[in-house]
């Protein structure tokens, strides 16, 4: 029942997504996903840790902001046309929706596991989309 209910808060999230699609594309797009992408690292490396001091309330509200971040990333490839970075930020969202079960169920080890499958997602995401430039800076492909 609860990953029943996880998976509906990440459809939910992503019909967020969808809506949000449909918004008119600024020159600073770029800059909002650059935003996304920094608030994922440091929300990411935060649960880690909430999930190693075993503090369900903190770990569910970083999951819940991950989520919709990963939202807005879907959307933003979405809007691009491209499948593959869809799915990634999908399965994304899948694998934080049973760390999220997982929480709920106080398994903070496997909890943690799960987090690193779901960030596997992220990794591949950036492998294909990202280039690192001379000075240091990401660029999306």
């Amino acid at each position: 029942m609860k990953l029943a209910l996880a998976v509906l808060a990440g459809v939910l999230l992503l019909g967020t997504a969808l809506t949000a699609q449909n918004a008119a594309q600024t020159p600073n797009d770029y800059a909002e996903y650059q935003g996304w992408m920094k608030s994922n690292a440091a929300t990411a490396a935060d649960l880690n840790q909430r999930l190693t001091a075993k503090d369900g309330a903190a770990a569910h509200t970083d999951v819940r902001k991950l989520q919709e971040n990963l939202a807005m990333v879907m959307a933003y490839w979405q809007s691009r046309n491209v499948q593959d970075g869809v799915r990634y930020s999908l399965d994304g969202t899948y694998g934080l929706a049973q760390v999220d079960v997982l929480i709920s169920q106080n398994k903070f080890d496997e909890a943690a596991a799960s987090l690193k499958t779901a960030q596997n997602s992220c990794a591949n995401c950036h492998k294909v989309h990202r280039d690192k430039a001379a000075d240091g800076a990401f660029t999306i492909k």
